[in-house]
Parts: structure tokens; sequence; C-alpha cells
């Protein structure tokens, strides 16, 4: 049976609790005392799995991406192929903003606060950089296998696609109810899956669109 690493399991406890406190308060009436009594756990023990809160900081985004991942990780099965496997992405990007919005309310508040302060906006800067280069790279595979237009500038495709997402995600958490998230998620993925995809691609499979037979021929 493999040993429970009680390390790492404070760490992330800890993280959570700041997580859930920035999410309501911001991350700048977000305070170590203020997360170690929603972790319940000493100040000491916080002390010791974190040097300051910088690097409580890094640990937060750092955990707001691991959910962002898992939650995109589904993808990987649902999709068969390049353009199945965005569809998915991109679906579950956008609704994670109505089942897990903690994500999207800790960037919000991160990157409003980034500007004032310069640790905040190179971890904020990271951030928006690996979702552009992992996006980026999967455009690229589609490229590659021929069903993603070949003419796409990969990077700024894929901070088009972040954009829209984000957008979508972002008006659901401010206003939530204030339109028909499910509608406008299918729109927003049929949109943006046509945009990439190869003439002859259908966008919803990724297949060969079946070629219609000429009347004169």
């Amino acid at each position: 049976m493999a040993r429970l690493d009680i390390n790492a399991i404070r760490r992330r406890q800890i993280i959570d609790a700041a997580v859930a406190v920035m999410a309501e308060k911001g991350w700048a009436e977000t305070s170590i005392d203020e997360a170690t009594r929603r972790a319940e756990v000493s100040r000491g023990l916080v002390s010791y799995h974190f040097r300051d809160k910088a690097d409580l900081l890094s640990g937060v985004l750092a955990r707001c991406q691991e959910i962002f991942n898992e939650s995109v990780a589904q993808a990987q099965f649902e999709g068969q192929n390049p353009v199945a496997t965005m569809r998915a992405v991109t679906r579950i990007s956008i609704e994670l903003a109505k089942v897990n919005p903690v994500p999207y309310e800790v960037f919000v508040q991160f990157t409003a606060s980034a500007k004032r302060d310069p640790r905040l906006g190179d971890e904020i800067r990271a951030l928006w950089e690996g979702f552009r280069r992992t996006t980026a790279a999967a455009i690229r595979a589609g490229q590659r296998a021929g069903v993603f237009r070949a003419d796409l500038d990969a990077d700024a495709a894929a901070a088009r696609h972040i954009g829209a997402v984000t957008g979508v995600a972002l008006q659901w958490l401010l206003e939530p109810g204030a339109f028909d998230l499910e509608e406008t998620e299918r729109q927003t993925v049929d949109m943006l899956m046509r945009y990439l995809v190869a003439e002859g691609v259908d966008p919803v499979t990724g297949l060969a669109t079946p070629v219609t037979a000429s009347l004169d021929g």
C-alpha cells in the first residue's frame, strides 16, 4: 500500500483554503492568518510550507491551473481526433464557469491587481502564456494532421480562442443567469471550430466531408 504524503496533503489543504478565501475577498484582502483559520491548521504549519504570502500566491495559481487541467483532461477521453478534442476542451472550459467557478474568480482577482504588483504580474503573465502555449500546440497538432487550417498563425489563433472562451465564462461569472450558458457555449464552440477547421473537414466530427456529385456529372 502506498504511503500517504502528509506534507503534500497539508500543503494542498492550505492552498485550497487560500483559494477559497481569495475567491471571496480578493488577493489584497487575503491574509495568511485568514487562510490558516480556513484550513484549520496552525500558523506554524503554514509558515513551514510557505515562506511568505508571495510563495503562497504561487501555490494558489498552480492549484487553479491544476483544476483547469484536471477538467480539461476529460476531453482526452471524449476526443478521438484533434477536432473532437478541441471541441471538448472548449466546451469544458466554458462549463467550468458554472460547475466550478473558483479558478475563474481567482484569475479575475489576480489579473485586476497584476499591474500594481510586479511579482503578481509576472505570475499572471506566465499563467496566460502557458494557456496560450498549450492551445497553440493543440492547433499545430491539428495542422499537422491536416484538419486545421494551414494558413493560421497558431499563436494568434490560440489567443483568439482563449479570449472567446474566457470572455463568455467571465460574463457568466459576473452575472450568472443573464443568458443561456448552454446555448452560448454551443454557439461559441461552433464559431471557433468553423474558424479553425480546414476546408473539406467537418467542424463537428473532424472527418472529411463527403463530396457532393455535380448534377452535370
